[in-house]
Protein backbone atom coordinates (compact mmCIF):
# COMPACT_ATOMS: atom_id res chain seq x y z
CA UNK A 1 0.00 0.00 0.00
CA UNK A 2 1.22 3.14 -1.31
CA UNK A 3 -0.11 4.65 2.34
CA UNK A 4 1.80 5.12 5.81
CA UNK A 5 0.60 2.11 8.14
CA UNK A 6 -0.45 4.53 10.74
CA UNK A 7 -2.10 7.82 11.02
CA UNK A 8 -3.33 10.13 13.48
CA UNK A 9 -5.03 13.62 14.12
CA UNK A 10 -5.15 15.18 17.53
CA UNK A 11 -8.68 15.94 19.38
CA UNK A 12 -10.21 19.05 20.20
CA UNK A 13 -11.47 21.53 22.42
CA UNK A 14 -13.32 24.91 21.63
CA UNK A 15 -11.49 28.07 23.56
CA UNK A 16 -14.36 30.48 22.27
CA UNK A 17 -16.83 31.72 20.33
CA UNK A 18 -19.31 28.88 20.71
CA UNK A 19 -22.87 28.77 19.10
CA UNK A 20 -21.82 32.75 17.37
CA UNK A 21 -19.74 30.62 15.00
CA UNK A 22 -22.86 28.60 13.51
CA UNK A 23 -23.65 31.92 11.89
CA UNK A 24 -21.90 32.62 8.67
CA UNK A 25 -19.01 34.75 8.96
CA UNK A 26 -19.12 34.79 13.17
CA UNK A 27 -15.57 33.34 14.46
CA UNK A 28 -14.30 30.79 16.82
CA UNK A 29 -11.36 29.95 18.12
CA UNK A 30 -10.63 26.14 18.51
CA UNK A 31 -7.64 24.64 20.03
CA UNK A 32 -6.29 21.27 18.62
CA UNK A 33 -4.91 19.26 21.89
CA UNK A 34 -2.27 16.63 22.71
CA UNK A 35 -5.29 13.86 22.83
CA UNK A 36 -5.09 11.74 19.48
CA UNK A 37 -7.57 9.41 17.26
CA UNK A 38 -5.35 7.04 15.60
CA UNK A 39 -5.65 4.57 12.52
CA UNK A 40 -3.90 1.68 11.04
CA UNK A 41 -4.32 0.88 7.38
CA UNK A 42 -3.37 -2.53 5.56
CA UNK A 43 -4.41 -3.36 2.30
CA UNK A 44 -7.34 -5.28 1.52
CA UNK A 45 -7.67 -7.15 -2.34
CA UNK A 46 -9.87 -5.68 -5.05
CA UNK A 47 -12.15 -2.61 -3.63
CA UNK A 48 -12.60 -4.60 -0.33
CA UNK A 49 -13.41 -1.51 2.67
CA UNK A 50 -13.24 -2.38 6.24
CA UNK A 51 -13.62 -0.02 9.17
CA UNK A 52 -13.62 -1.11 12.71
CA UNK A 53 -12.99 0.49 16.15
CA UNK A 54 -10.82 -0.97 19.21
CA UNK A 55 -11.28 -1.94 21.35
CA UNK A 56 -14.84 -2.33 21.05
CA UNK A 57 -14.49 -4.43 18.18
CA UNK A 58 -17.59 -2.79 15.95
CA UNK A 59 -16.91 -2.88 12.19
CA UNK A 60 -18.41 -2.37 8.70
CA UNK A 61 -17.48 -3.60 5.90
CA UNK A 62 -18.31 -2.66 2.09
CA UNK A 63 -16.70 -1.86 -1.05
CA UNK A 64 -15.63 0.94 -3.69
CA UNK A 65 -18.24 1.48 -5.83
CA UNK A 66 -18.97 3.74 -8.58
CA UNK A 67 -17.29 6.99 -6.68
CA UNK A 68 -18.63 6.18 -3.00
CA UNK A 69 -19.31 3.00 -0.89
CA UNK A 70 -21.76 0.41 -1.17
CA UNK A 71 -21.79 -0.57 2.53
CA UNK A 72 -22.45 -4.15 3.48
CA UNK A 73 -25.10 -3.52 6.60
CA UNK A 74 -25.89 -0.96 8.71
CA UNK A 75 -22.81 1.16 10.30
CA UNK A 76 -22.59 1.37 13.87
CA UNK A 77 -22.57 4.48 15.40
CA UNK A 78 -18.74 4.91 16.59
CA UNK A 79 -18.22 4.22 12.68
CA UNK A 80 -20.83 6.82 11.45
CA UNK A 81 -18.54 9.66 10.82
CA UNK A 82 -15.54 7.77 9.09
CA UNK A 83 -18.03 6.05 6.83
CA UNK A 84 -19.16 8.80 5.95
CA UNK A 85 -15.49 10.87 5.70
CA UNK A 86 -14.33 7.47 3.35
CA UNK A 87 -17.43 7.97 1.03
CA UNK A 88 -16.80 12.02 -0.20
CA UNK A 89 -12.45 11.00 -0.31
CA UNK A 90 -14.00 7.65 -2.53
CA UNK A 91 -16.08 10.76 -4.72
CA UNK A 92 -12.85 12.96 -5.11
CA UNK A 93 -10.75 10.03 -6.30
CA UNK A 94 -13.38 8.93 -8.98
CA UNK A 95 -13.78 12.78 -9.96
CA UNK A 96 -9.67 12.45 -10.22
CA UNK A 97 -10.26 8.68 -12.19
CA UNK A 98 -7.73 6.81 -9.38
CA UNK A 99 -8.20 2.71 -9.39
CA UNK A 100 -10.24 1.98 -6.63
CA UNK A 101 -7.70 0.12 -3.80
CA UNK A 102 -9.25 -1.69 -0.94
CA UNK A 103 -8.17 -1.34 2.25
CA UNK A 104 -8.75 -1.28 6.10
CA UNK A 105 -8.81 1.15 8.77
CA UNK A 106 -8.40 0.88 12.74
CA UNK A 107 -9.21 3.21 14.87
CA UNK A 108 -8.25 3.43 18.32
CA UNK A 109 -8.41 6.78 20.31
CA UNK A 110 -7.41 8.32 23.60
CA UNK A 111 -10.86 10.51 23.98
CA UNK A 112 -13.04 9.10 26.64
CA UNK A 113 -11.98 7.60 30.23
CA UNK A 114 -13.66 4.79 31.59
CA UNK A 115 -15.47 3.89 28.22
CA UNK A 116 -17.41 7.26 28.71
CA UNK A 117 -16.30 10.28 26.25
CA UNK A 118 -14.59 13.46 27.07
CA UNK A 119 -16.36 15.31 24.28
CA UNK A 120 -13.10 16.09 22.60
CA UNK A 121 -14.18 15.63 18.95
CA UNK A 122 -14.30 12.44 18.36
CA UNK A 123 -16.85 12.89 15.27
CA UNK A 124 -14.56 15.87 13.99
CA UNK A 125 -11.34 14.06 14.07
CA UNK A 126 -13.16 10.17 12.83
CA UNK A 127 -13.85 12.86 10.05
CA UNK A 128 -10.64 14.25 8.97
CA UNK A 129 -8.55 10.66 9.67
CA UNK A 130 -10.78 8.76 7.66
CA UNK A 131 -10.72 11.29 4.99
CA UNK A 132 -7.04 11.22 5.17
CA UNK A 133 -7.09 6.95 5.30
CA UNK A 134 -8.97 6.67 2.18
CA UNK A 135 -7.43 9.03 0.41
CA UNK A 136 -4.08 7.86 1.46
CA UNK A 137 -5.24 4.21 0.81
CA UNK A 138 -5.59 5.65 -3.27
CA UNK A 139 -1.87 6.86 -3.26
CA UNK A 140 -3.71 10.15 -3.04
CA UNK A 141 -1.69 12.46 -0.61
CA UNK A 142 -3.87 15.53 1.01
CA UNK A 143 -3.06 18.41 2.33
CA UNK A 144 -4.32 19.44 5.54
CA UNK A 145 -6.59 22.47 4.36
CA UNK A 146 -7.70 19.97 2.13
CA UNK A 147 -8.79 17.17 4.58
CA UNK A 148 -10.45 20.09 6.48
CA UNK A 149 -12.59 20.95 3.51
CA UNK A 150 -13.63 17.15 2.47
CA UNK A 151 -14.00 16.08 6.29
CA UNK A 152 -16.03 19.42 6.89
CA UNK A 153 -18.53 18.14 4.12
CA UNK A 154 -18.21 14.71 5.54
CA UNK A 155 -19.61 15.78 8.80
CA UNK A 156 -22.06 18.10 8.17
CA UNK A 157 -23.85 15.84 5.56
CA UNK A 158 -24.00 12.94 8.60
CA UNK A 159 -24.98 15.45 11.08
CA UNK A 160 -28.18 16.12 9.18
CA UNK A 161 -27.26 19.57 7.59
CA UNK A 162 -26.41 20.75 11.22
CA UNK A 163 -22.54 22.09 12.72
CA UNK A 164 -20.39 24.86 11.57
CA UNK A 165 -16.99 22.60 11.12
CA UNK A 166 -14.95 24.18 13.23
CA UNK A 167 -14.06 21.65 15.41
CA UNK A 168 -13.23 19.56 11.97
CA UNK A 169 -10.78 22.50 11.29
CA UNK A 170 -8.53 22.41 14.68
CA UNK A 171 -8.40 18.76 14.10
CA UNK A 172 -7.62 18.81 10.43
CA UNK A 173 -4.87 22.13 10.72
CA UNK A 174 -3.46 21.88 14.62
CA UNK A 175 -2.59 24.57 16.28
CA UNK A 176 -4.96 27.19 18.00
CA UNK A 177 -7.43 28.55 14.62
CA UNK A 178 -9.81 31.12 14.22
CA UNK A 179 -12.15 29.67 12.25
CA UNK A 180 -15.57 31.04 10.55
CA UNK A 181 -18.02 29.46 8.38
CA UNK A 182 -18.05 30.58 4.73
CA UNK A 183 -20.76 28.21 3.09
CA UNK A 184 -24.30 28.77 2.55
CA UNK A 185 -25.29 24.69 2.81
CA UNK A 186 -29.14 24.62 3.80
CA UNK A 187 -29.28 21.01 3.79
CA UNK A 188 -26.71 17.44 3.83
CA UNK A 189 -27.32 17.54 0.20
CA UNK A 190 -26.14 20.89 -0.24
CA UNK A 191 -21.92 19.93 0.23
CA UNK A 192 -21.72 17.68 -2.73
CA UNK A 193 -24.03 19.68 -5.01
CA UNK A 194 -20.97 20.52 -6.79
CA UNK A 195 -19.01 17.59 -6.60
CA UNK A 196 -16.12 16.67 -4.41
CA UNK A 197 -13.43 18.60 -6.02
CA UNK A 198 -15.31 21.82 -5.95
CA UNK A 199 -15.31 21.79 -2.00
CA UNK A 200 -11.47 22.11 -2.84
CA UNK A 201 -11.69 25.37 -5.08
CA UNK A 202 -14.20 26.49 -2.82
CA UNK A 203 -13.39 26.44 1.11
CA UNK A 204 -15.99 26.09 3.08
CA UNK A 205 -14.26 27.35 6.15
CA UNK A 206 -12.19 30.47 6.54
CA UNK A 207 -8.99 29.67 8.99
CA UNK A 208 -6.34 31.51 10.29
CA UNK A 209 -3.43 30.30 13.03
CA UNK A 210 -3.46 32.49 16.11
CA UNK A 211 0.04 32.36 18.40
CA UNK A 212 -0.93 31.20 21.86
CA UNK A 213 1.24 33.31 24.38
CA UNK A 214 4.26 32.13 26.19
CA UNK A 215 3.45 30.43 29.30
CA UNK A 216 -0.42 29.82 28.86
CA UNK A 217 -1.42 26.77 30.01
CA UNK A 218 -4.80 25.18 28.98
CA UNK A 219 -6.51 22.41 31.52
CA UNK A 220 -9.75 20.68 30.77
CA UNK A 221 -11.74 19.90 33.93
CA UNK A 222 -14.30 17.05 33.08
CA UNK A 223 -17.38 17.06 34.69
CA UNK A 224 -18.28 13.10 34.27
CA UNK A 225 -21.43 13.72 32.37
CA UNK A 226 -21.50 13.48 28.88
CA UNK A 227 -23.54 16.29 26.77
CA UNK A 228 -25.92 15.98 24.33
CA UNK A 229 -24.59 18.61 21.74
CA UNK A 230 -27.23 17.62 18.56
CA UNK A 231 -30.12 18.49 21.39
CA UNK A 232 -28.19 21.68 22.62
CA UNK A 233 -27.63 23.21 19.30
CA UNK A 234 -31.17 21.90 18.53
CA UNK A 235 -32.57 23.88 21.09
CA UNK A 236 -30.34 27.11 20.37
CA UNK A 237 -31.45 27.13 16.93
CA UNK A 238 -34.70 26.71 17.28
CA UNK A 239 -34.59 29.56 19.92
CA UNK A 240 -32.99 31.81 16.83
CA UNK A 241 -35.76 31.06 15.00
CA UNK A 242 -38.39 31.95 17.45
CA UNK A 243 -35.97 35.41 18.26
CA UNK A 244 -33.70 36.67 15.79
CA UNK A 245 -33.39 39.76 17.15
CA UNK A 246 -32.44 38.48 20.83
CA UNK A 247 -30.09 35.72 18.98
CA UNK A 248 -28.70 38.38 16.97
CA UNK A 249 -27.81 40.49 20.33
CA UNK A 250 -26.32 37.13 21.60
CA UNK A 251 -24.20 35.88 19.10
CA UNK A 252 -22.80 39.74 19.24
CA UNK A 253 -21.94 39.18 22.81
CA UNK A 254 -20.34 35.40 22.13
CA UNK A 255 -18.09 37.00 18.98
CA UNK A 256 -17.12 40.68 21.03
CA UNK A 257 -15.69 38.38 23.94
CA UNK A 258 -14.01 35.96 21.05
CA UNK A 259 -12.35 38.84 19.76
CA UNK A 260 -11.37 40.48 23.20
CA UNK A 261 -9.79 37.15 23.55
CA UNK A 262 -7.57 36.88 20.18
CA UNK A 263 -6.54 40.70 20.88
CA UNK A 264 -5.53 39.87 24.77
CA UNK A 265 -3.59 37.17 23.33
CA UNK A 266 -1.83 39.04 20.53
CA UNK A 267 -0.64 41.58 23.54
CA UNK A 268 0.41 38.93 25.79
CA UNK A 269 -2.10 40.73 28.80
CA UNK A 270 -2.52 38.02 31.14
CA UNK A 271 -5.29 39.63 33.04
CA UNK A 272 -6.88 40.55 29.55
CA UNK A 273 -6.97 37.08 28.70
CA UNK A 274 -8.74 35.63 32.24
CA UNK A 275 -11.04 38.28 32.03
CA UNK A 276 -12.15 37.75 28.62
CA UNK A 277 -12.82 34.37 29.26
CA UNK A 278 -14.21 35.43 32.04
CA UNK A 279 -17.22 37.26 30.40
CA UNK A 280 -17.27 34.54 27.52
CA UNK A 281 -18.16 32.10 30.39
CA UNK A 282 -21.03 34.85 31.34
CA UNK A 283 -22.26 35.32 27.83
CA UNK A 284 -22.56 31.61 27.52
CA UNK A 285 -24.94 31.19 30.53
CA UNK A 286 -26.97 34.15 29.32
CA UNK A 287 -27.92 32.75 26.11
CA UNK A 288 -29.06 29.60 27.81
CA UNK A 289 -31.18 31.00 30.40
CA UNK A 290 -32.92 32.89 27.55
CA UNK A 291 -32.83 30.08 24.94
CA UNK A 292 -33.72 27.81 28.01
CA UNK A 293 -30.85 25.24 27.21
CA UNK A 294 -28.69 23.90 30.05
CA UNK A 295 -25.97 25.63 28.28
CA UNK A 296 -23.76 26.08 31.31
CA UNK A 297 -25.00 22.98 34.12
CA UNK A 298 -24.03 23.49 38.04
CA UNK A 299 -20.94 21.41 37.52
CA UNK A 300 -19.70 23.40 34.54
CA UNK A 301 -20.31 26.77 36.40
CA UNK A 302 -18.34 25.31 39.66
CA UNK A 303 -15.60 23.88 37.84
CA UNK A 304 -15.35 27.32 36.70
CA UNK A 305 -15.50 29.21 40.04
CA UNK A 306 -13.26 26.82 41.71
CA UNK A 307 -10.68 27.89 39.15
CA UNK A 308 -11.39 31.60 39.08
CA UNK A 309 -10.51 30.98 42.98
CA UNK A 310 -6.98 29.93 42.00
CA UNK A 311 -6.60 32.60 40.17
CA UNK A 312 -7.27 31.14 36.67
CA UNK A 313 -10.11 31.55 34.07
CA UNK A 314 -12.59 28.72 33.16
CA UNK A 315 -15.48 28.29 30.46
CA UNK A 316 -17.85 25.71 29.18
CA UNK A 317 -15.83 24.04 25.81
CA UNK A 318 -18.11 23.74 23.39
CA UNK A 319 -21.55 23.22 24.00
CA UNK A 320 -21.97 23.29 27.32
CA UNK A 321 -24.75 20.83 28.82
CA UNK A 322 -21.90 18.78 30.28
CA UNK A 323 -18.61 17.45 28.50
CA UNK A 324 -15.54 19.67 30.61
CA UNK A 325 -14.67 23.23 31.20
CA UNK A 326 -12.01 25.17 29.38
CA UNK A 327 -9.40 26.13 32.17
CA UNK A 328 -6.43 28.93 31.64
CA UNK A 329 -3.89 29.92 33.56
CA UNK A 330 -0.14 30.97 33.79
CA UNK A 331 2.45 29.36 36.45
CA UNK A 332 1.77 28.47 39.66
CA UNK A 333 -2.14 29.35 38.79
CA UNK A 334 -2.74 26.62 36.73
CA UNK A 335 -1.34 23.95 38.97
CA UNK A 336 -3.88 25.45 42.26
CA UNK A 337 -6.50 25.36 39.67
CA UNK A 338 -5.76 21.78 38.76
CA UNK A 339 -5.22 20.19 41.95
CA UNK A 340 -8.39 22.31 43.63
CA UNK A 341 -10.17 21.04 40.47
CA UNK A 342 -9.17 17.23 41.19
CA UNK A 343 -10.09 17.53 45.12
CA UNK A 344 -13.49 18.80 43.91
CA UNK A 345 -14.13 15.40 42.00
CA UNK A 346 -13.21 16.76 38.60
CA UNK A 347 -11.10 14.64 36.02
CA UNK A 348 -8.73 17.29 34.93
CA UNK A 349 -6.53 17.24 32.27
CA UNK A 350 -3.46 19.46 31.33
CA UNK A 351 -3.45 20.04 27.40
CA UNK A 352 -1.29 21.33 25.18
CA UNK A 353 -1.45 22.83 21.22
CA UNK A 354 -1.18 19.68 18.90
CA UNK A 355 0.23 19.69 15.31
CA UNK A 356 -1.71 17.49 12.61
Amino acid sequence: MPAPAELSVPAKAFVAGEYAVLERGEPALVLAIDLRLRAALRELPGRAVELLRRPSGESVRGELIGGGVQWQSGIPGELRFAARAVEVAARLCAEERRDPRGFEAAFEDDLSRDGRKLGLGGSAAASVLAVRAACAAQGREVAPGEAMCLAAAAHFIEQGGRGSGADVAACALGGLVEVRRKHEWMDARAPLRGGARDLLAHPPLETRAIAVPRGLRFLLAWTGATADTRRLVDQVLAFARARPGRWRHHVQALSAQEAALREAFARGDQPAVLDAVRRAAAAMAALGDEAQAPIVTQDLARACAIASSAGAAGKPSGAGGGDCAMVLAWGESADRARDALAVAGYLTLEVTPALP
